[in-house]
């Protein structure tokens, strides 16, 4: 059976899948020290790699300047984590401009060993066209460029026992470790989200705070963004908006060519309760022009794109098509 983490995951990964640039897709993993980045990043570089497409998860660790820089301003300086940790102008050059338009895709994994403090020289790996690179790391909605950034919302008080307890030996001790997140880390982390604003800012936020039910809080844009869904099924009744959305939806008939309607039993209770039956219809890809499905074009909040990803049952994944009225929307499809 399929956990919380798994379901919530998944939904990301089958964003960011549908996202396709022509290019490797650059996706940043944020959040403050210790809120979990690391491990939902390997996860979701596993979840998008089970779909298909080609992964590569990678570590700002690699990234550090050596630590006659980073601890220029004193070992317990915040000021000094926040900026001089990371060597973001070469990990820029390196990494996201061939990856970006334009690039050779030909990219470094890192530049130093960390816990060594030894540069290193490797090779370039040269990406393929459809690579999904997944980044974790601090501050990384400052001054550089991504496709998409997921932003882990974790509260300071837990991430703070998190990273204590993870950094205790590697850091001397509980209470060495107590003051470097009190004085360093996370001083740093309380500038960074109070200059930059990076929940707002990232196309996907996640709520971190219990590790095996994270919650999905924003998909598909920044907060304020507005997206569209093409609804042929039971998010066209009004009772199921208000019922996951807090109010009716505005949208437009349209048509999704080059799909076939089919039907699903539901067993989840919760959607039965609320559509009032357990027989759904889902669309499959036929990719034959006269396959038509009738339905409405809605317009959602990025913040209730996740509510209607949740809604959704596993036989569902989000996909990106063009409506026939020429509106690229996002559409709920049979999970092949």
């Amino acid at each position: 059976m399929i956990t919380s983490r798994e379901r919530v995951l998944g939904r990301i990964a089958d964003h960011l899948v549908a996202v396709g640039p022509g290019r490797p897709l650059r996706v940043a993993v944020d959040g403050i020290t210790a809120s979990g980045k690391t491990t939902l990043a390997r996860e979701l570089t596993a979840a998008i790699a089970l779909r298909g497409r080609s992964a590569a998860h990678l570590s700002m660790d690699g990234f550090h300047h050596p630590r006659a820089i980073r601890h220029r301003q004193g070992r317990d300086s915040a000021d000094g984590y926040y900026a001089d940790a990371y060597d973001f102008a070469s990990f820029s050059r390196l990494v996201l401009e061939p990856l970006g338009p334009g690039g050779d895709r030909k990219y470094r994994q890192r530049i130093i060993d960390l816990l060594s403090d030894t540069p290193i020289d490797e090779p370039p790996v040269e990406a393929a066209e459809d690579l999904v690179l997944v980044v974790d790391g601090s501050f990384l909605q400052r001054d550089l460029e991504w496709d998409e950034v997921v932003f882990v919302d974790t509260p300071f008080e837990v991430a703070r026992e998190r990273g204590t307890r993870r950094d205790t030996d590697l850091l001397g001790g509980l209470e060495q470790a107590e003051r470097a997140f009190d004085q360093r880390y996370h001083a740093a982390s309380r500038r960074y989200l109070a200059e930059v604003g990076p929940a707002a800012r990232a196309s996907v936020v996640v709520s971190n705070a219990d590790v095996a039910r994270p919650v999905l809080r924003r998909i598909g844009g920044p907060a304020g963004a507005v997206v569209h869904l093409f609804s042929y099924g039971t998010l066209q009744t009004a009772s199921v908006q208000v019922e996951h959305f807090g109010r009716t939806l505005v949208g437009k008939e349209d048509v999704l060519p080059g799909h076939q309607q089919d039907w699903v039993t539901i067993t989840d209770p919760a959607v039965v309760a609320v559509s009032g039956t357990d027989r759904h219809p889902i669309v499959r890809h036929t990719g034959d022009p006269a396959d038509t499905t009738e339905g409405t074009v809605l317009e959602l909040t990025a913040e209730e794109l996740a509510a209607a990803d949740i809604y959704e049952v596993d036989d569902y994944r989000r996909a990106l098509v063009r409506l026939g009225s020429g509106v690229d929307a996002w559409v709920y499809l049979a999970q092949e």
